[in-house]
């Protein structure tokens, strides 16, 4: 065989959610190592790196098959928020307003 043939890829197993979950705690809570879980497992270690990545940054969710549909609706929801959070500031500074206003017609009546 050539040396500088091409290797075949390695075909690994496809985990459940549970299944990953299983392993990211074991990484992260029992101390066991990201290369011993990955072999136990027969997945790579690129995979097991990016479940502990997506399991820090969305929780259990971040495991599932569809992460994709949950970073854009995390995306949505910061856009919601940032939205909310501009109708709220200019809601204060109406308020604000009235108050300035309902002391201003005091005052005039005062003053009459």
């Amino acid at each position: 065989m050539n040396k500088y043939a091409k290797k075949p890829r390695k075909a690994y197993v496809r985990l459940t959610q549970d299944e990953k979950l299983e392993v990211v705690l074991g990484v992260l809570e029992n101390g066991r190592k990201r290369k011993e879980m990955a072999l136990e497992k027969d997945v790579s270690l690129n995979s097991v790196n990016i479940w502990i990545r997506n399991y820090q940054l969305y929780g259990r969710d971040g495991l599932s098959s569809n992460i994709r549909t949950a970073y854009v609706a995390q995306e949505e929801t910061q856009k919601e928020l940032k939205r909310l959070k501009k109708i709220e500031k200019r809601y204060n500074e109406q308020l604000e307003e009235i108050e300035i206003l309902k002391k201003f017609q005091a005052f005039l009546k005062e003053n009459e």
